[in-house]
């Protein structure tokens, strides 16, 4: 038969049970109050010599208990071991300056003394030095060639138009207007020697010796190494009755190109006209 005291105790708990119940899930039974509640009901438990309602009074305290055993405590090892956050980084000193890596082999480098490209003036002039020590016919008509692509270089597309129509007059027979449109093309580039040059042969064409003349002087002002223009002063100097003229002009021409007149045909020619039949 249970005590008195024992059988207080279960009615009370029952109540507990059935009141609050609800309130389990909202953390009332862990809160101070049912701790000490449960502290009073076991003495009385122990001293009614019974304690199997004890063991359902501590279940409900233990995962109170376990949350608190969980509760990861920090040793000083572990604190000593973790990094400070603001902790200085060490400023390592300044290393030499790495050195100049060297080009790798096959690398094109530039170089300082490298010569701009000449300019079309300079490549006449060494094409004329080379002409006037040509050895073959051959090499002196490709360097002629060669001068003379040069001295129609940067002629713009209106002069070359002008050029082209006056070469199609003077085949046609129209030599005076061949040489308006020259006149229109020397307007438009004064200064290509080449242009007077083409100028003085329509002239010549057209019967205008003295015009021819003076064109021809001021193409080889222009360039005076220009070998087809002194030929071409040498003929109309001839046309003229001025031997003396043509034989000075025809010299100056082998002078530039010695391949010019290897038998010295037209020089001989034009001696014995200019003095006469050698005695």
């Amino acid at each position: 038969m249970l005590s008195p005291a024992l059988f207080g105790w279960l009615k009370t708990h029952d109540m507990c049970a059935t009141r609050f119940s609800a309130l389990q899930g909202s953390g009332f039974l862990r809160s101070g109050t049912p701790r000490s509640f449960l502290l009073l009901t076991g003495a009385v438990l122990v001293l009614g010599g019974s304690i199997a309602p004890l063991s359902s009074g501590m279940a409900e305290t233990q995962p109170h208990q376990a949350q608190h055993s969980k509760t990861p405590s920090h040793t000083p090892a572990q604190h000593a071991s973790r990094p400070a956050a603001h902790a200085p980084e060490p400023v390592a000193p300044p290393g030499p300056a790495p050195a100049p890596s060297a080009p790798k082999p096959g690398t094109a480098q530039p170089d300082p003394t490298a010569q701009k490209p000449a300019k079309p003036e300079d490549q006449i002039a060494q094409l004329a030095d080379q002409l006037a020590k040509a050895k073959t016919p051959e090499q002196a008509h490709g360097l002629e060639a060669a001068l003379e692509t040069l001295r129609a270089a940067d002629i713009s597309p209106t002069t070359q138009l002008l050029l082209r129509r006056a070469e199609k007059d003077s085949a046609n027979s129209k030599p005076d207007e061949a040489v308006e449109d020259m006149s229109d093309a020397i307007a438009l580039q004064s200064d290509k020697a080449i242009l007077w040059r083409s100028r003085a042969q329509m002239r010549l064409v057209a019967g205008d010796l003295n015009g021819a003349v003076q064109d021809l002087g001021a193409a080889l002002q222009r360039d005076p190494r220009d070998v087809q223009s002194w030929a071409l002063l040498a003929t109309v100097e001839e046309h003229r009755k001025d031997g003396p003229a043509a034989l000075k002009a025809w010299q100056k021409v082998m002078a530039l190109n010695p391949m010019a007149d290897r038998a010295h045909k037209r020089l001989d020619a034009l001696h014995i006209k200019a003095y006469g039949q050698p005695t």
